[in-house]
Parts: C-alpha cells; structure tokens; sequence
C-alpha cells in the first residue's frame, strides 16, 4: 500500500466520523462544597463524617436492583443504602451552576446534543464491604438516556465504577483526596456497569436520571463499527508494507494548548476520532498517540510597497524549515518522555491536512545594512500520531539519538527488572529499537563524532551487550564503527565486544576499524590496538596485519596539515607513542621497531621534547621486567638529545647584551634591536602614537625578546618603556633543572 493510498483512505473513514462514539464520559470539577441535608439527619458535613455516615445508614433503605420488569433485594447482587430524592436536599450558591456544568461535560463528551436535565434519583451511601455486581439501568424517567454519578467530598478507598459497552471496558477510580473537589461519571443506560467493593470508608455518592427534554429518539452512542473494521484493515495492510512511511499524523480540528493535551479532553469530533482510531489502531496492533505538531518557517521576505515605517512585506522563499512532532501523550493519559519527532508531508493524512499555514501570518525583519528582510513564522496543531508496532524502532530511531537512546536504555533497564527473559516482548521490542537505532546512524563526519564523542556509539554497544546480541555488535561495529563512525570513547565497548566473537571475525573488524579510522583516529586506534592486545590469546598470531595498518596510520605530516571530510584530526599525543610501541611489541617486535624508526624519521611530527620524551617516561615507569628492544631505543635516542642539551654552557649573562632576534625591518623595531645588542643600555623608551607602540609590544612579544614592556603616560604621546631582563636564561636554567631530572628517571 503506498503512501498516499494509506493517508488517503484513512482520512475518507475518518471523514465520516463527527460526533464523539465514547459511552461514558468522567472527569472532575473544583466546586464550592454544597449544603446537602437529609430528613432525619439534617446538615451532613462534607468531607463526609463517619458518624454521620453511620446515621445515613441507619436511616436508608436496602437498595434493590432491577432485573426487567422486577425490583429485587439481594445482597449478594447489591449491597449498598440508598435515600430517595425525596428525602435529600442539596443547594447552595454554586451548586447548580456546577451540575450545569457537569451536564454539559458529559453530555458533549457522549456526544448528545440538545437540551438535558439531570434528575435527582438517589442518594447512595456504601460502607467498607459494599458492591454492585454487573447490571444495567432500567429505564426511570420519560426521556431518560444515560445516568450520571457524582461522588462527593469522602474518604474511602476502593469502589471503581466498572462500565462496560460491547467489548470496551473502562475502570473510573472516582476517589480524590482533594476536599473541593467532587469526581463524577456518566454512561448510557444500556452500558453493563458495576461498582467495586469499597475497601475502607465511606463512599457517599448522587445519582442522576440524564433525561433528553423534547422529542424524538434517545441518544444512543453512535455506531463506528464499519468505519473500525475498513480502518484496522487498512493499517494492518499498511504494516506489512516494508516501503510505507514509518509514521502517520492525523491532525485535529480543535486547538489545544500544552496543558488541555490529552485524549480525555478532546472535543467534539476528535475525540469520536480518537477513540475509532484507538480501537482500529489496537486491533491492526499499531501504536497511537496524542501530540502537537510544529512548523517552524523562515527565510528572506520581499518589498511590496509602502512608506517610510510602515513598510510592507510579502513571503519571497522559505531557505529554512523545522516539522516535528513534540509533548506526546499515551491513551491512557500519561505524558510521555519521548522527545521531539521529525516528520514529513507523505506522513499527513489526508495530504493537505496543513494547507492552512499559509494564512498564518508571519512575522517580518526590515532589511537593515548588508541584510534583507526576512521572515518567520510559526504554525502549531494537535493530531494523533500512530505507526506500526513492529515499526515503533524505526520512528524512534528517526527521532536521532538523543531521544532513541534513552528510549533503549529504559526499554533496557524494564527487561532486566524484569528477570530477563530471552523470550520477552521486551527484549524484542529493545533489539528493534536498536536496530533501528543501528540502520539510521548518523552519516555526516561531524555528527558522527560528536556521537561517538557524547558516547553514544558505546551506549548503544552496551545496550547490545546487556540484551546478549554479540551479532547485533558485530553489525554495528562493521557497517558503522569500521566506516567512519568511532571515537576514542568507543573503545572500551567495541574492545569489549570484540571479546564476544569468533576469533577470526574479531580480527577482521578490529583490522577493518584500525585501517578506516587510524588516519581519523591514530592515538585511539592505537589505544583500541593496546587494549585487545592484552586481552586476546596469541596476539602474535592473530594481530600482525592490524599491526601493519596501526603503522600505516601513523602520520607523517604537520598537524596544521590534517582534515579529513572536513573534520580535523586527532593530533599527535605522548599516548599515541606508548600504545603504538605497547601494542605492537605484544604482536611483534619487529614491527615495534619499525613503527618507532617512521616516528624518528618525522621530527616535526613526533618531536622530542613533547611527544618522544613523554612517552619515555610513560614506558620506563610501566616496565618492571626485562625492558623491550624497542622501548629501550626510544629511551635512549631521548637521554641522548638531553646530553647534548646538559652539555651546553649555561651561565648568566655578563652584561646587557640580549638576542637581537626581531626580523621587521621597520625602523622601531631596528631600534630595539640596536638596543638588545647593547652591551651597556638598560632601558630604551619609545615616545610615539598607540599604533606605533602597540605595532613594537607585539612585535617585541612574538619573537620572545628579553624585555619588560610598560606604558608611561606622562605627556603626549606616552611613551613605551622597554627594560631588559634575564627571561632566556632564567628558562634554560629552568630546562637545565628539568633536563637533569629526567635524565635521573631515565638512565
């Protein structure tokens, strides 16, 4: 089924749906508490006493069911006190404006339209133990189509109303904790309902006749069953379609801010869309959920006319746009932690279901200097949001790392608290997940890295260790880790994972990763070479042409000069030298010493003092045996280039002369040159406008001259004061002392 089939038929169903289909409505309502009184009682306290509970009870009567055309009192059927409206009074300022309120809730929630009044039937008083097993209403009024529950101010536990119409079932807890505020349900009369044993308390509750005023037929839930079946049809068709679109987005007719999202709130015909869709969506085994969508416009704006600061503007092309679906809610109204989700038009049903973006009025930026006008705008809607459940990975996974992630570690986390069953649905559904997460990886150079650098890449190695899927690493570490997709924060997992395989596929992608990302990645590569070097059996045997492409890798040109797509490489580290050398004396000697004999032969690239001598230190402390051929070499080619600076004279200077090493030739800076070379001058001052002195300080800065530098702002212009120091000897006294000291560690 293609696209725009699915999207197409699904909206001619849902079309022929416009009024709600619910048989029950429920919610709750702030209310100033009312004054209720009871003949023989009088004013009953609400929140609802015990004593006086005691005394309703008292004064009650069994309350009977009915069974056709009989009234019968059982116990074992009904066990609760009813009091008749006879008896009960109930008022106050507020009251009836919030049963008129309650009225029309629940009467557009069932979708009835029409003038309804709510009739005053009983006054229901359960105690600890009471129940009503499954039954239905009998008719109790001309008119009367549905009955309404309201339960007041009480505490008790226990007693959810049951009520059930053909196969849908709904469970209302009608308890709150709240004192000012009353819970209340309605259902139409010929909906099965009971109402569960009350575990502590007492449950204190108004029953109301929902009668229809006029005539005509009764309200009755409307019938949505050919609309179901021709929708579970077409989604469970649209699920076998590998080549459909991942996800479909139904938008609303209704506005809803953030706070009113969900689907108990919707309105009018989104809600009898709502709830076919759910019932088709959960027999064709799809996923359904409430959201907003965004759509995020800008770009450069045209000039049409106008005056002076009352300039007119029209849209000229849109360069940038942002389509995602965010603030997710589930059926059974909880917020969902799912982030934000990019969607697509082949993914709207029906196909111009946004057509009216474009009377959103956008906002314009006049053209200011070198910049035109542009413009933004912002268009927002709710919709139901579903996709097959055996597609739930993919549209995660479309939803970039950051939110699918999180998604697989908690999918993760619930299967192991779970016991971790292999056969688990949610072992399943994670390894979908991560397939998806897997097939949708990023595949531009810098995002890659920034994944890999987030550790993100291990995230998902870890989550596929924990699931035990060796074969699901294997595949990312080879389609993904291999080509490009690797960090150094990789290593670790991809190192852990390698342990998992078959030997000569183990090699193979280490092979493969170190020969793709060494020139990316040299110091990690060689760090991932280290770490498996260690820990596999015979690495002599098995690694020497990983250890070929470890030495391949190893760069031979200046780190300035390193890019590659774009994205620079990993410069050159003491560690890159010390993993190298490790890695490879494990695996073979000779190629220990043929990496360190290219590293020798590229000074610029692996220079003595900060790259060759670190790493010598690094090697010396580390070795507690025998010391290597190879690390023995290094060691001493680093002692002999510190000889020869131990050998140099050292002594302070004799008198004020300094290095004159300044190349401008401009005639200040000779001037200080001159100035150096004196043997007898201490200090030279320059009288001269700011650019000039700023041009000498940077000058005399960059080529690290022997020279405190000060502003006197005595008079006009100030003058630059140059003092000449002993800053080159101090640091090659400072290098002596350092030179000498690795010297000791070294020998």
């Amino acid at each position: 089924m293609t696209v725009t089939t699915v999207t197409t038929t699904i909206a001619d169903v849902l079309a022929s749906v416009h009024r709600p289909g619910a048989f029950y409505a429920t919610g709750t309502l702030d209310i100033h508490l009312p004054r209720l009184e009871v003949a023989g009682v009088g004013r009953i306290a609400l929140p609802l006493l015990p004593v006086q509970a005691e005394q309703l009870i008292a004064l009650a009567d069994p309350a009977p069911y009915g069974r056709g055309s009989e009234t019968l009192l059982d116990t074992s059927v009904r066990r609760t006190w009813q009091l008749d409206a006879a008896r009960v009074s109930i008022g106050g300022r507020r009251w009836e404006q919030a049963l008129r309120e309650i009225v029309t809730r629940v009467t557009r929630d069932l979708g009835v339209a029409g003038a309804v009044e709510a009739q005053l039937y009983k006054l229901l008083v359960y105690d600890t133990g009471s129940f009503f097993i499954t039954h239905r209403d009998t008719e109790k009024a001309p008119g009367m189509f549905a009955t309404l529950v309201v339960v007041l101010p009480c505490d008790f536990s226990g007693g959810e109303l049951m009520v059930r119409h053909r196969d849908a079932e709904v469970r209302l807890d009608l308890q709150r904790d709240e004192p000012s505020e009353v819970a209340y349900a309605a259902f139409y009369a010929d909906c099965r309902h009971e109402v569960l044993p009350v575990a502590s308390g007492y449950r204190l509750a108004l029953t109301y006749n929902l009668v229809r005023l006029g005539s005509g037929a009764l309200p009755e839930p409307p019938d949505y069953a050919p609309e179901q079946r021709r929708l579970a049809t077409t989604l469970a068709a649209w699920g076998q379609d590998s080549q459909g679109a991942a996800k479909l987005v139904y938008p609303l007719e209704h506005a809803y801010t953030q706070a009113e999202l969900g689907f108990a709130r919707l309105k009018g015909a989104d809600a009898a869309v709502a709830a076919v869709l759910l019932d088709a969506a959960r027999e064709a085994d799809c996923d359904l959920h409430l959201a907003l969508v965004s759509i995020e416009e800008s770009g450069w704006a045209e000039y049409v006319g106008g005056g002076w600061g009352n300039e007119a503007y029209e849209i000229g092309e849109v360069t940038e746009e942002r389509r995602v679906i965010h603030d997710w809610r589930s059926p059974d109204g909880v917020a969902s932690d799912m982030g934000s989700l990019p969607f697509d038009e082949a993914e709207v049903s029906p196909p111009e279901a946004f057509a009216d973006l474009d009377d959103v009025d956008p906002e314009f930026q006049e053209a200011t200097g070198n910049e035109g006008a542009s413009f933004e705008r912002f268009y927002q809607r709710a919709a139901l949001v579903l996709w097959p459940r055996a597609r739930r990975g993919r549209v995660l996974a479309e939803g970039g790392l950051d939110l699918s992630l999180p998604m697989l570690e908690r999918l993760v986390a619930e299967w192991e608290a779970a016991g971790s069953a292999p056969d688990d649905p949610r072992r399943a559904e994670a390894l979908d997940l991560a397939v998806g997460i897997r097939d949708l990886w990023p595949s531009d150079a810098w995002t890659r890295r920034h994944a890999s650098d987030a550790g993100q890449g291990a995230g998902l190695l870890g989550a596929l260790r924990r699931l035990g899927d060796a074969r699901g690493s294997a595949t990312f570490i080879a389609e993904r880790c291999a080509r490009g997709a690797y960090g150094p924060a990789d290593n670790p997992a991809i190192a852990e994972a390698l342990t998992r395989l078959p030997a000569d596929e183990a090699d193979q992608l280490l092979e493969a990763l170190v020969r793709h990302n060494g020139p990316l990645w040299p110091t990690a590569c060689a760090e991932l070479l280290a770490r498996c070097s260690e820990q596999m059996e015979a690495p002599g045997a098995r690694l020497p042409p990983t250890g070929k492409a470890l030495i391949e890798a190893l760069p031979k040109e200046p780190p300035a000069a390193w890019r590659v797509d774009g994205v620079r490489v990993d410069s050159p580290k003491p560690e890159l030298v010390v993993y190298a050398l490790t890695a490879l004396q494990r695996i073979d000697a000779a190629l220990a010493g043929e990496a360190l004999t290219k590293m020798l032969a590229h000074p610029q690239v692996y220079p003595v003092d900060d790259l060759l001598l670190p790493a010598a230190l690094l090697l010396r402390a580390a070795v507690s045996g025998e010391e290597p051929a190879v690390f023995a070499a290094l060691r001493q080619r680093v002692l002999g280039h510190l000889e020869r600076r131990i050998a140099e004279p050292l002594e302070p200077p004799a008198d004020w002369r300094r290095a004159a090493d300044i190349s401008c030739g401009c005639s200040h800076c000779q001037m200080v040159n001159t100035f150096l070379a004196s043997p007898t001058e201490s200090v030279w001052r320059l009288k001269a406008a700011q650019a000039q002195r700023d041009h000498l300080a940077h000058t005399v800065r960059r080529s690290d001259c022997d020279l405190d530098l000060a502003t006197d702002k005595r008079g006009r212009p100030y003058s630059l004061v140059c003092t000449k120091n002993r800053a080159s000897y101090k640091r090659r006294a400072r290098q002596r002392e350092e030179d000498l000291a690795h010297r000791e560690a070294l020998r």
